[in-house]
């Protein structure tokens, strides 16, 4: 039987010509700020070319883009106004900020400690990338951080950008090797210290028969959140839940394999 993925949702990229669109309120700041990574690269002694826009979250703005004439995915924070912080402080729980003014902004939760959860969050999820690749996570290969950036593999081709698993139907046998390897990945995780925190089928990559987890500025420190089994429980039915649809899966023996 062919294990050929029968997509319900074609996931589709225009290239643009000549990408930056002509200055309005509501399109300025953005191509400002993607000048100002574009700027910083070049400094950096880094060549990057914007093809397209390939997707646009609450979060952050996807692009393809080429970074010294390689294809890569370039990820851009949204500012802090523009993003939704909802639940941040279930994430952040336990995390320390060095500077006393640091922590006295996030006591306050005012605008300064709006921004500085903004750095926090580019900050690790960048860092939480290289480490998890170096551990053998399936995961998108970081690549470079300029600014709000992130530039990491791109999982697609010049025509086709990679499903998400909520995109695509699954046989039985891709099931089993997916759900297989999500789950080893998630105990890559947990074992090195952190919980993913919004593990679902929206941000789980499907490529070459392979899943790759992505989207980590939320991932938990188990050690200093109290919240951690709770938050790793969330993730792991997100993920059983969802595959019981294509095979027969066992929350409570899978969680086994995190004692």
């Amino acid at each position: 039987m062919s294990t050929k993925l029968r997509i319900r949702h074609t996931l589709s990229i225009k290239l643009i010509k000549g990408f930056f669109s002509k200055p309005t309120p509501s399109n300025m700041t953005t191509n400002n700020e993607l000048q100002n990574i574009i700027d910083e690269g070049n400094r950096l002694n880094h060549k990057i070319e914007i093809v397209s826009n390939v997707k646009s979250g609450k979060e952050a703005t996807i692009y393809k883009v080429m970074l010294d004439h390689q294809l890569v995915a370039m990820k851009v924070y949204k500012k802090p106004e523009e993003r939704s912080f909802k639940n941040t402080g279930q994430y952040l729980m336990g995390k320390y900020y060095k500077k006393p003014s640091h922590r006295k902004a996030i006591e306050k939760g005012n605008k300064f400690a709006k921004k500085i959860k903004h750095q926090s969050w580019v900050n690790r999820e960048y860092f939480m990338l290289e480490k998890l690749y170096e551990l053998g996570a399936k995961i998108p290969k970081p690549i470079l951080h300029i600014e709000d950036a992130i530039f990491m593999e791109f999982l697609g081709n010049q025509d086709f950008v990679a499903p998400r698993l909520c995109d695509i139907t699954l046989n039985t046998a891709e099931a089993k090797n997916a759900f297989k390897k999500i789950i080893d990945n998630m105990i890559v995780f947990w074992n090195f210290g952190i919980v993913h925190a919004d593990l679902s089928e929206y941000n789980i990559l499907w490529w070459n028969n392979e899943p790759y987890v992505i989207d980590f500025p939320q991932a938990i420190d188990k050690k200093t959140n109290p919240n951690a089994e709770e938050i790793l429980d969330r993730d792991l039915r997100n993920i059983t839940n969802f595959f019981g649809k294509f095979i027969k899966t066992d929350f409570d023996e899978i969680k086994k394999a995190f004692s």
